[in-house]
């Protein structure tokens, strides 16, 4: 008789945005209260999604964003991780992070 081992491996992984200049917290008027805020790219990041599914993303409605003069994006940091915990943002990070919440 043969005999079988099973090696399990299990792994973690940390994203960390270091951010220069901080985005400002905004009305949402999704949420109807301030709220902190990512940038585009942040979304992305966090999400673990390309900039243009973001864009899709906002486009359909699923985060809420305010646009700054001069075309800078501000995503509301409650509805990415609302999305990402309820799977609506069709990226990895929700197998990553099943823990994400809002504080």
């Amino acid at each position: 008789m043969k005999k079988r081992t099973e090696i399990t491996v299990e792994t973690h992984q940390v994203t960390v945005i270091h951010r220069p200049r901080p985005t400002p917290d905004v009305w949402c008027p999704g949420c109807a209260e301030v709220v902190k805020t990512v940038s585009d790219q942040e979304a992305a990041a966090m999400a673990g999604l390309s900039l243009r599914t973001i864009y899709r993303h906002l486009e359909a409605g699923r985060f809420h964003f305010t646009e700054l003069p001069g075309g800078r994006l501000l995503i509301c940091l409650n509805s990415l991780l609302e999305a990402i915990r309820e799977g609506r943002s069709e990226g990895p990070a929700v197998a990553r992070w099943p823990w994400l919440h809002v504080p």
